[in-house]
């Protein structure tokens, strides 16, 4: 089956977050006196999992997420320093960094050539914005669609529907592509989309979703546009 509009999450899917997140945290910790570890990436990175998939329960907010996940850290690690100015170094960091997947900007190019491609994430959305100002990648994006600008969030298949709106697009002819199964997989099925995982590392699939495809690269994805 080939598709008519591709639903693309960013952060892990095009974007390298996982590099972007080291990098703004190593700076961030850095300008407050801190070195940052292996094992202390590692633990800043699981509190940080933990409080988006809250977040996507909606069982916390996005604007007392990004400062909890630092008083969590900081409580672990010590060091004395303030949650919320570390907060805001690590996004004005972050918003800095535009790090992609290996094979995004080739996969985009020929992607967008095909069908419309609709960004959809739930990423601050002043971070994000910043972000694909930086870009290489923004060219390719037909529209974005950021879970801070329109008031819901994945898994809710509202959001799923907005994107679909600005689409003009029925939910039979859209392919939703994203790296959370929690998140982007979990909204493909709610609002009765085909998900694609992106599973570069081949991780298990430990949730109840089951994704229509799973990829290892962004290539294969080209199949079905």
């Amino acid at each position: 089956m080939r598709y008519d509009v591709l639903l693309a999450d960013n952060d892990g899917t095009l974007m390298d977050f996982d590099r972007s997140e080291r990098i703004a945290l190593r700076s961030a910790l850095a300008a407050h006196g801190i070195a940052l570890s292996e094992a202390m990436q590692r633990r800043y990175a699981q509190i940080n999992q933990q409080l988006w998939e809250a977040f996507e329960r909606k069982e916390t907010t996005q604007e007392k997420l990004r400062v909890d996940r630092f008083r969590i850290f900081l409580k672990e690690i010590g060091g004395g320093v303030d949650a919320q100015s570390l907060s805001q170094s690590f996004l004005d960091e972050l918003s800095q960094r535009a790090d992609e997947i290996e094979g995004a900007y080739d996969f985009l190019r020929e992607a967008s050539a095909r069908v419309p491609v609709i960004i959809v994430t739930n990423g601050i959305s002043s971070v994000q914005r910043s972000r694909f100002a930086r870009s290489r990648l923004t060219p390719f994006f037909s529209n974005v669609v950021i879970s801070g600008e329109i008031g819901v969030a994945k898994p809710d298949p509202a959001f799923v529907a907005y994107a679909l709106r600005l689409a003009g697009v029925s939910r039979e002819r859209a392919l939703l592509l994203g790296d959370s199964l929690t998140s982007d997989m979990a909204a493909a099925e709610a609002a009765g989309v085909d998900g694609c995982w992106f599973n570069p590392r081949g991780k298990s699939n430990g949730t109840a979703c089951r994704p229509k495809y799973e990829v290892r690269s962004l290539k294969e994805v080209l199949t079905w546009l």
